[in-house]
């Protein structure tokens, strides 16, 4: 069966907490082996909510894993989250560097 690696993304207030609640998953996604890479970027975000129009500056965190483990990863995800809709997409990693999808695939093979 073919492995499938994905990318997860989901983003956190650019505060204190927020910084706080991010760096708390990434470490609970690493000490379980449900991530292989997290990555954390500051984005500016513009959207509607509750009919307003805000603009907030966020975290965008980017999880590396493989397509078995998104269920668990979003359970964390909503377990360690303080919007009451997060935002959690999943792209498909149709290709890439193979040395590289294969350090995700070791990384996170003995999956707790």
């Amino acid at each position: 069966m073919k492995k499938i690696f994905i990318e997860i993304k989901t983003t956190y207030p650019n505060s204190a907490q927020g910084k706080k609640l991010a760096k708390n998953l990434t470490k609970i996604l690493l000490d379980k082996k449900l991530a292989a890479c997290v990555q954390f970027l500051p984005i500016e975000s513009m959207y509607v909510w509750e009919g307003k129009i805000e603009n907030k500056r966020e975290i965008l965190v980017s999880i590396k894993s493989k397509n078995s483990l998104y269920k668990k990863i979003e359970k964390t995800i909503k377990e360690h989250h303080i919007f009451e809709i997060p935002q959690i997409f999943l792209t498909r990693i149709d290709r890439g560097f193979m040395p590289y999808l294969n350090w995700i695939d070791s990384s996170i093979k003995n999956q707790k």
